[in-house]
């Protein structure tokens, strides 16, 4: 899970840790190709699951609340090493200063890259009423697949909290996987609406990165689409 690629990393700490430059984005995923390791999107995990196809030797690459610096940076990387990945968007924030506009999506949708949904606003939906939660979700998914034509077949919980009011909505929405958090690496999901996933820091050294990768991949669980 990334947030910024920027090579101007924030002063604040939170900002820090959510902004990894173009040189840490470009020599992870250099690691990955040298350890025979390809990046792929949700929907390419889908896919893969529907299919029967095998998952070793690949990570799903996923990019939270659409910054604009996303489509400076991390597309152009990516399809340099020839990855894909999910980017999923806060559809009220398109169209914003540093987020990422409409016509980005579309050409990003064009290069083969996945658009998913993160919500309408960035809000906790654990703490939501139901009507709230089924706004938050339906609403930023039908916008998505409205504007892009696309499938949307994943949905981000914002923080990664959700409640199982969540669960069920998200289901009810028709998307087939949901992701959340994870900071230790691997907690199994109860379900494919429950994905953890591992936050890459900014202040990672690419020792760190490896570490995370490889504590993953020893915790690997099985999730049936």
């Amino acid at each position: 899970m990334y947030h910024r690629i920027d090579a101007d990393r924030p002063a604040d700490v939170v900002g820090r840790e959510l902004t990894v430059t173009p040189m840490q984005f470009a020599e992870q995923l250099a690691y990955l190709k040298a350890n025979g390791i390809t990046g792929i999107s949700m929907e390419q995990l889908r896919e893969r699951l529907e299919s029967g196809a095998p998952l070793d030797h690949t990570v799903v690459l996923t990019f939270d609340d659409g910054y604009a610096d996303q489509y400076d940076n991390a597309v152009p990387i990516l399809h340099e090493y020839g990855d894909q990945a999910t980017f999923y968007v806060v559809t009220g924030l398109l169209d914003t200063p540093r987020h990422l506009s409409w016509a980005q999506l579309t050409v990003m949708q064009a290069l083969g890259d996945d658009i998913a949904a993160h919500g309408v606003e960035h809000q906790d939906l654990s703490v939501m009423s139901p009507a709230q939660q089924a706004y938050q979700i339906d609403d930023s998914i039908a916008m998505l697949r409205r504007r892009l034509h696309a499938l949307v077949g994943s949905y981000c919980y914002p923080s990664g909290r959700f409640n199982r009011t969540t669960l069920s909505l998200v289901q009810s929405a028709g998307v087939d996987m949901a992701v959340t958090t994870d900071r230790s690496y691997v907690i199994a999901p109860e379900n494919r609406f429950e994905l953890p996933r591992i936050r890459v820091r900014g202040d990672w050294q690419i020792r760190e990165f490896a570490g995370a990768i490889q504590s993953g991949l020893e915790k690997a669980q099985i999730v049936r689409i």
